[in-house]
């Protein structure tokens, strides 16, 4: 996989920038004002909006959309609800073939983002949007319209990625292919200011949780580590003041936030999450956890884990050394920046949005969750973890 120059990606701040292998990017406060622009610069006329019921008016991103020049013929699909099943594709894409759109707008959380790449690669494929996410290889068309993705939370960076997560049949799929990427990102940082607070600690911990994961990952490369260590600089201590008000509330916080979640999503986009991430899953659909609460009640643990892993259950190329080494550099950079652990910034986090704070609080059955457990300690995310992770070691949390 291609690196992305890591100088040119810690200066997209500033304005449109063209990130080699990532999408074109209008990036900061008031960036959102030039969505009419971006959409005639990609010739896009007829426009496909997807969105969820609430975020979208809450956000004041309709706004934007409803102030496009008349020559725009906009059509929404509002159907997105969070953790999206293939019944939302399934109708997204129906709206799609009937509109025959020349750019999908997706807007919203990483749930309205991962359905609106969903929507533009699938509409295109001969097979039905089930057999494409069960075998990758019936993706054979090309996407057939812009893909435009505008966030109005500071988190997923799903914006950045080339990937979209579905759940099918209580079972998770990963959209992962070049298609999926987007043409263009919009990130204002101004649309998530009426985010709830629940919301903006579950989005800041699941872009806390991707650096983390991206930096520690088998895939890891130079560009890689120095993209999830640029968003720790900005989301550790924006993190740290949230947890210490109460309140995501400051200007400062909200512009860190999303300027280190996009660097964040960079940096997954390169590595992919590992183990926290495959973890996760399972709380989410059962519990009906927020996927970054689900995240991040799994990244203390894995970080004391991980700071003890040995050669002999060590799989990153680099040795054990290497790991423990990661550990040590997130451990040191919270401390400098947030003045606190890594395990106590997310516990303060989660006791201030009302959620547990660790995994043994949910009271799971060990027999009920032995199944997905292992189902996830097998799974592509954890193969990409730099330890072996055992049943044992994740029954051990239930204790």
């Amino acid at each position: 996989m291609t690196s992305t120059p890591v100088a040119t990606v810690t200066g997209i701040w500033a304005g449109l920038e063209r990130l080699p292998g990532h999408p074109a990017a209008h990036l900061g406060r008031g960036a959102a004002a030039r969505l009419g622009e971006a959409l005639s610069a990609l010739g896009a006329e007829r426009i496909l909006v997807v969105h969820g019921r609430t975020s979208y008016q809450r956000s004041g991103a309709h706004a934007f959309v409803a102030a496009l020049p008349a020559r725009h013929t906009v059509e929404h699909f509002d159907g997105v609800r969070p953790n999206p099943d293939i019944e939302q594709i399934r109708a997204g894409i129906a709206a799609f073939r009937r509109f025959r759109p020349q750019a999908v707008l997706g807007i919203g959380g990483g749930s309205s983002l991962d359905v609106a790449k969903a929507i533009a690669v699938l509409a295109a494929q001969r097979e039905s949007p089930e057999e494409c996410l069960r075998h990758p290889d019936a993706i054979t068309e090309d996407r057939r319209c812009a893909l435009v993705l505008m966030p109005t939370t500071a988190g997923s960076g799903s914006e950045m990625t080339r990937f979209a997560t579905v759940y099918a049949e209580g079972r998770k799929y990963s959209l992962d292919v070049a298609g999926a990427r987007a043409d263009l990102v919009i990130v204002d940082q101004n649309l998530t200011a009426s985010l709830p607070l629940r919301d903006c600690v579950a989005t800041g911990l699941d872009a806390l949780s991707q650096s983390i994961e991206s930096y520690w990952s088998v895939s890891a490369t130079t560009a890689s580590r120095a993209l999830a260590l640029d968003a720790l600089d900005r989301l550790l201590p924006a993190l740290a003041r949230a947890a210490d008000t109460g309140s995501f509330t400051d200007p400062r916080v909200r512009t860190d936030m999303a300027h280190g979640a996009s660097l964040a999503g960079t940096a997954i986009d390169i590595t992919r999450t590992t183990a926290a991430h495959a973890l996760s899953y399972d709380l989410t659909m059962r519990l009906g956890l927020a996927h970054g609460t689900a995240v991040a009640l799994h990244l203390p643990w894995l970080i004391k884990r991980h700071a003890t892993v040995t050669e002999p259950d060590c799989r990153h190329p680099q040795g054990a050394a290497a790991v423990r080494g990661a550990v040590t550099v997130v451990e040191n950079r919270a401390q400098s920046t947030a003045g606190r652990s890594v395990r106590q910034l997310t516990g303060q986090l989660l006791a201030l949005a009302g959620q547990p704070t660790g995994i043994s609080e949910l009271l799971l059955p060990a027999d009920q969750w032995l199944a997905p457990m292992t189902a996830a300690l097998t799974s592509g995310r954890a193969a990409n973890n730099p330890c072996v992770l055992t049943e044992a070691d994740v029954l051990r949390l239930l204790h």
